[in-house]
C-alpha cells in the first residue's frame, strides 16, 4: 500500500517498463557500434592505383593492408619518421615517379619545407648529384602548387650558421688518402664532416637517419656500418634503426633490408658503439692466453697462421686486437692501419718491414710502432715461428686495409 499520493496504473506501468527496455537497446547498440572496428563499419577506400587494382589485385591487398593498414601506421617510428625514410630511399635510388605524391604526404606529416632541401642535399653527396637533380625537377612544381616560398627557403638556408663540430662527426685526417688521393682526403675532410654534417637545415638525428637509409638502400654496406656505430651519438636507437630498416624493406626490397638489419642488430643485438660512460664498463678485463683461436685467412696471410685471444677496449675506446702465431715462413700481406699498429714480440723470431725500408729481425721483448697509413708486413722468419700482440684503433668502422700476398723475392730477410 502507498501513502501520500496515487497508485500508478498497470498500463503505465507496462508504458514505462517499455521505454526503458528501448532505451538499454540502443545503448547497447551504440556501445556496439563503437567497439566495432572502423575498418568493419565503413572499409577504408584503396591507396593502391587503378593499375595495381587491375592487373595485380594481390599486390593492392598487399598495399592497402599490410604497407599502408599496418606498416605506415605502426607507433614504433613517428609517420614524419617514415616520410624522412620513404623519401630518402625515393630520391637515393632514382625513383622519381613516386615522390610526387611522398612528397606531398611527408609535408603533411611535419616534414618542413627546409628538412627537404637538407635531405636532399645530404643525399647528393651520398647518392650522386643526378638522384639529387631528378628529385629536385619532381619537388619544385610540388612547393609551387603548395605556395611554399622558395626565396625565403633560399634565404634562410643561406643565414644558417654551422653548428659546432659535434665528436660523433670529428674526423682525423687519413694519412693513406692523404698521400694518395690528396683531393678526394680534402674534400671529405673540409665538405663532408667540415660542413655538410654541421648544417643546421636537418637535426644530427635526421642527417645520421638519412645517410643509413641511403646506404642501406644501396647496398654500400662497407660504409653502412660504421654510420650505424656513430648513430647512438645523434640519438638514434637500435629500436629506431630495426624500424626504419623494415620500413625500407617495402621500398628498397627484402633482400636490402635483410643485409642492413643483420649489421643493426648483429653482436647480440649491439649495432653500434652507443657512447658509453667508463662507470658502465667493467674496471677491469683479463683475457687468458689460446682463448678462441682461429685460422688466419689465406686472403690476408700467407702459411699456417693462428689468431687466439682477440680483444676489444670498452668504454667508447676504439682499441681492439689480438695474438697472432706465425709458423716459420708464415707472413701477413701487405697491408695498412688507420691509426697505426702496435706489435709485442712474446716469443720467436720474426722478421717486419715499411715499404722501401729494409727487412729487420725482431725477438721476444721487441716492441714494434708502424705509424698510421704506412704499407707493411711482419711474420716469422723462414726458419723460426714467431707470436706477437697485435693492437690498433679502427677509424670509421675498419683498422686495416688489406693488399696484396708479400712475394717470394720479397720475403728474404735481412741483406
Amino acid at each position: 500500500m502507498m501513502t501520500g499520493g496515487r497508485q500508478p496504473s498497470r498500463a503505465g506501468t507496462i508504458a514505462g517498463s517499455r521505454r526503458l527496455q528501448v532505451n538499454r537497446a540502443c545503448a547497447t547498440a551504440f556501445i556496439l557500434v563503437l567497439a566495432t572496428p572502423v575498418a568493419a563499419q565503413q572499409k577504408r577506400p584503396s591507396v593502391a592505383p587503378k593499375a595495381m587494382q587491375e592487373v595485380a589485385p594481390q599486390l593492392a591487398t598487399y598495399t592497402d593492408d599490410v604497407l599502408f593498414g599496418d606498416v605506415w601506421v605502426r607507433s614504433q617510428l613517428s609517420p614524419r619518421d617514415r616520410s624522412m625514410v620513404t623519401l630518402t630511399v625515393l630520391i637515393g635510388t632514382g625513383k622519381s615517379a613516386q615522390l610526387a605524391g611522398h612528397l606531398n604526404r611527408a609535408l603533411d606529416n611535419g616534414v618542413t619545407p627546409a628538412e627537404v632541401s637538407g635531405l636532399v642535399t645530404q643525399l647528393a653527396f651520398y647518392t650522386g648529384w643526378p638522384n639529387a637533380v631528378s628529385a629536385l625537377a619532381v619537388i619544385a612544381p610540388e612547393f609551387t602548387k603548395r605556395k611554399i616560398d622558395t626565396a625565403a627557403l633560399r634565404a634562410a638556408v643561406s643565414a644558417a650558421a654551422l653548428a659546432p663540430e659535434q665528436p660523433a662527426t670529428a674526423r682525423d685526417s687519413n694519412p693513406a688518402m692523404a698521400k694518395g688521393a690528396p683531393k678526394f682526403e680534402a674534400l671529405t675532410a673540409n665538405v663532408i664532416y667540415g660542413d655538410l654534417w654541421r648544417r643546421t637545415d636537418l637535426t644530427p638525428r635526421d642527417r645520421s637517419l638519412v645517410t643509413i637509409i641511403a646506404l642501406a638502400a644501396n647496398g654500400d654496406e662497407a660504409q653502412l656500418a660504421s654510420h650505424m656505430g656513430r648513430s647512438a651519438a645523434y640519438g638514434l636507437t637500435r629500436a629506431d634503426l630495426v624500424e626504419a630498416l623494415t620500413h625500407l624493406a617495402f621500398y628498397a626490397g627484402w633482400p636490402k633490408a635483410n643485409s642492413a638489419i643483420r649489421l643493426a642488430i648483429a653482436d647480440q643485438g649491439k649495432p653500434a658503439e652507443p657512447v658509453v660512460s667508463a662507470d658502465a664498463a667493467p674496471p677491469l678485463t683479463v683475457t687468458p692466453p689460446r682463448q678462441d683461436p682461429s685460422r688466419g685467412p689465406a686472403e690476408h696471410f700467407t702459411g699456417q697462421v693462428t689468431v687466439t685471444s682477440p680483444f676489444k677496449a670498452s668504454g667508447g675506446s676504439r682499441l681492439g686486437g689480438a695474438t697472432v702465431s706465425f709458423a716459420k715462413g708464415a707472413r701477413t700481406n701487405w697491408h695498412t692501419h688507420p691509426t697505426g699498429q702496435l706489435l709485442v714480440v712474446t716469443t720467436g723470431r720474426g722478421w717486419v718491414q715499411a715499404a722501401g725500408e729494409p727487412v729487420r729481425v725482431v725477438g721476444p721483448g721487441d716492441i714494434v710502432w708502424t705509424a698510421p697509413g704506412v704499407r707493411h708486413w711482419h711474420g716469422a722468419t723462414a726458419t723460426s715461428a714467431m707470436t706477437h700482440v697485435a693492437a690498433s684503433e679502427s677509424r670509421e668502422g675498419t683498422s686495416v686495409t688489406w693488399m696484396e700476398p708479400v712475394s717470394a723475392a720479397q720475403y728474404t730477410g735481412p741483406r
